[in-house]
């Protein structure tokens, strides 16, 4: 693969994208999220095994990777990612094998990192992050504690492209941490809603939550006015006000809306189901969302694939925008594999299931 290859590839850390972290009714933990973006390439379903060698920041590309930089993974972890960077692979998102979930987000306008490595931290690239802290981290509470005390997350591009992301991780006690990156600090919110969009900041869009407080799921009543009989011919005034576009702030209120009123799964295979349907909710269908740049590959964004996981199984779940048959892969059946492996997105037309 050629640089100029790589350099395109890196584009794909700027996908904006929605995330929702949930549970079921008998008490397993889930995290799903949207890949919106108008591309996606050399990107696949990425097994990384324990004791796997990779560097936390640099690429030959950029010709800066130092010895001292290597590090290797205590956890074996999957997600969807590229190994365009050659050293190290890049998750978008993921779980590893001890129930630790989360992913990366665009933080566009906001995102800002500092030049220097804190002493005694390891510097890590934007790019990077998920995949160092599924390698490392076996809960929320470790990723607190590496992010504050081990690492510092530098200002550094991958093949040209710094990754202006936040991301999310959450665990099997039921915790959603969201970590963004503020005027070239780290700011950690703890004990979050599980709703993560993008820009701008997470608190803004608590604030923001404000303005849609009259929206609920219980229809309103007919009304008698001044002796006129006011009856609705339609459903869904609960749901009235409720912003339909897909900009980042929209996308947040629906997510949260969905959570607040969402019905749990009774278990895993129900839960996940309507997992994917919430996402469903704030994906972005093709053609809506137009490209400025014409020069991109398609001329519009998309929710390129959808995927959960489930803290306790360990079972990633995945379908692409092409195919919306539901893939799903178990980890634990993955820890003794000592290589890299990777599956298809199935990125192609999809099966139809013929009944007559």
């Amino acid at each position: 693969m050629n640089q100029k290859e790589v350099k395109e590839i890196a584009k794909q850390l700027h996908a904006g994208c929605s995330s929702i972290a949930w549970d079921t009714l008998d008490g397993k933990h889930l995290w799903g999220r949207n890949y919106d973006f108008n591309q996606i390439a050399a990107s696949a379903v990425t097994i990384i095994p324990k004791n796997y060698k990779y560097y936390t920041a640099g690429t030959p590309f950029d010709h800066n990777l130092e010895l001292t930089n290597i590090s290797y993974s205590k956890y074996a972890s999957v997600g969807v990612g590229t190994n365009a960077m050659e050293v190290t692979p890049v998750l978008y998102e993921g779980i590893n094998e001890k129930g630790l979930m989360g992913g990366q987000l665009f933080y566009a306008g906001f995102a800002s990192f500092p030049d220097e490595t804190k002493n005694h931290h390891t510097p890590v690239n934007p790019g990077y992050v998920i995949t160092h802290i599924l390698s490392q981290c076996a809960s929320v509470a470790e990723v607190i504690d590496l992010i504050t005390n081990k690492i510092t997350i530098i200002n550094q591009a991958l093949a040209g492209s710094l990754a202006t992301v936040h991301w999310v991780f959450s665990d099997r006690t039921g915790e959603t941490i969201i970590l963004e990156p503020d005027h070239q600090q780290i700011t950690i919110y703890r004990h979050t809603a599980g709703v993560l969009t993008n820009s701008p900041n997470y608190s803004w869009h608590k604030q923001n939550l404000l303005s849609y407080i009259n929206v609920r799921n219980n229809e309103f009543p007919d009304r008698d006015m001044n002796g006129i009989k006011v009856q609705k011919p339609f459903k869904g005034t609960g749901a009235l006000g409720l912003p339909g576009d897909f900009t980042s702030q929209s996308r947040f209120i629906r997510a949260s809306f969905l959570k607040y009123y969402g019905i749990k799964g009774k278990n895993e295979d129900q839960g996940i189901q309507y997992l994917f349907h919430f996402l469903d909710n704030v994906a972005m269908p093709l053609g809506i969302v137009k490209v400025e740049n014409q020069d991109e590959l398609s001329a519009y964004d998309q929710s390129i694939y959808s995927a959960c996981m489930c803290a306790e199984s360990l079972n990633f779940y995945w379908k692409s925008y092409e195919n919306s048959t539901i893939h799903c892969l178990n980890l634990k059946r993955e820890l003794k594999n000592q290589n890299i492996k990777t599956y298809p997105l199935e990125n192609r037309a999809p099966e139809y299931k013929l009944v007559n």
